[in-house]
């Protein structure tokens, strides 16, 4: 197991639990940026683990970026009670974390 695996596989685990909310949340309410930040969050941790796969000269940057993004969408799901609301804050949270290690790790 590389240094990298652990933060590709919480982007990628991030991107899947951001796709099955931003699926929950089409024909529901939401009084922020949910499922907006889903969105976002989906790309950038899709983006994020290629360039951390590749070795990329950007991957520093691009973690910090997906650990911003992933951190606001921790903040604007978690407020929400719905199941999937959580496990996507969740999952948000565990990548912030792995992100901003390989960031520090680069």
């Amino acid at each position: 197991m590389s240094v990298q695996d652990p933060c590709i596989e919480a982007c990628q685990k991030c991107a899947v639990a951001c796709e099955n909310c931003l699926s929950e949340m089409l024909d529901e309410q939401s009084d922020n940026d949910c499922p907006r930040c889903c969105r976002e969050c989906i790309d950038l941790c899709l983006l994020c683990a290629q360039a951390v796969a590749r070795n990329s000269r950007f991957s520093e940057e691009i973690c910090r970026l997906c650990a911003d993004a992933c951190e606001w969408c921790a903040e604007q799901c978690g407020a929400h009670d719905h199941d999937h609301c959580q496990k996507c804050a969740e999952a948000c949270r565990a990548c912030v974390k792995s992100c901003r290690s390989m960031a520090q790790a680069s």
